[in-house]
């Protein structure tokens, strides 16, 4: 207590609790699951939208449309092989 003011309730003795903030770790950990699960669903209707775009000749018109799709379908699944649905 302070001896100049001895209604002062100051006292450096009592302990105080840490203040509240966000856990990274665990914003970090939610956010590469959401990431992973949507690559992970992402990547099994796209085979299916190669296969319309080389049965529709899509192909010859935008090759590089297809090649980008298969890029963006490697991608999926290598981001997305780690994902459980039953998490």
């Amino acid at each position: 207590m302070d001896r100049r003011n001895p209604m002062s309730t100051f006292d450096p003795s009592i302990p105080r609790l840490p203040a509240r903030g966000t856990n990274v770790s665990a914003v970090a950990d939610s956010f590469r699951t959401a990431v992973s699960g949507v690559a992970f669903w992402a990547s099994i209707p796209l085979p299916l939208v190669i296969l319309a775009t080389l049965a529709t000749g899509v192909v010859m018109t935008a090759p590089l449309l297809v090649v980008g799709l298969v890029v963006v379908n490697v991608l999926c699944a290598a981001l997305g092989h780690t994902y459980s649905p039953n998490r």
